[in-house]
């Protein structure tokens, strides 16, 4: 099998797949194989193909292009930052359409406020003594994950869970703290990114009750 020839050939764009390009396809249920690039047509997120049909991938395929067909529509109502000084865009919201986005996302995919039913923060610490590492989650608001004494964050994500998706998406994750060797001010920073989301999800269900 070469190289960039003689490999698997994609179901969908007919493309034929080395040696390294198969690499980053997967096959699906049928045991067809389907190509990076084609699986980047879908929604980006934690999916796995391997259990999919060609018409199941199909159609996600069709619901990622007349999904970003919105972004043609969003207008940024409001924006969330993270970073040490606030100034690193996050996630911009739609208000008026009930949509927000990944800020820093190119693939111009919208996102529905009304289909999340669970946000939560995820905090993973470290024991500075002994090296050890553990996990913090909430789901209680205004209450955020407190980091014990002895111990310093090392990693914060913001979990948003879908309770239901057009894109076929069980949750995004988004990335509030740098994952080498945060200081304090990216900590705080985080912090306040994930306290606005949550307010701004309150104001936005109180507004529609």
């Amino acid at each position: 099998m070469g190289l960039f020839g003689d490999g698997e050939k994609c179901v969908f764009c007919g493309k034929e797949q080395g040696f390294l390009g198969s690499v980053f396809g997967i096959n699906l249920a049928g045991g067809e194989y389907l190509c990076g690039d084609c699986r980047d047509k879908c929604a980006a997120g934690d999916i796995d193909f391997s259990k999919l049909t060609v018409d199941d991938v199909r159609g996600m395929m069709q619901a990622a292009k007349d999904n970003r067909m919105k972004g043609q529509t969003f207008q940024v109502t409001r924006r969330i930052s993270t970073g040490r000084y606030r100034d690193e865009k996050l996630i911009e919201v739609d208000e008026r359409h009930g949509w927000f986005r990944k800020a820093r996302e190119e693939n111009g995919l919208v996102y529905n406020l009304d289909d999340i039913f669970n946000f939560t923060m995820n905090v993973e610490m470290s024991v500075l003594e002994s090296g050890q590492h553990f996990d913090l989650s909430t789901y209680e608001y205004p209450e955020l994950p407190k980091c014990p004494d002895g111990c310093r964050v090392t990693i914060g994500k913001l979990i948003i869970w879908f309770a239901k998706n057009e894109l076929g998406l069980d949750k995004l994750e988004f990335d509030l703290i740098p994952a080498f060797s945060p200081d304090e001010g990216d900590v705080r920073g985080g912090y306040a990114c994930a306290h606005e989301f949550f307010e701004m999800m309150r104001d936005y269900r109180n507004a529609r009750r």
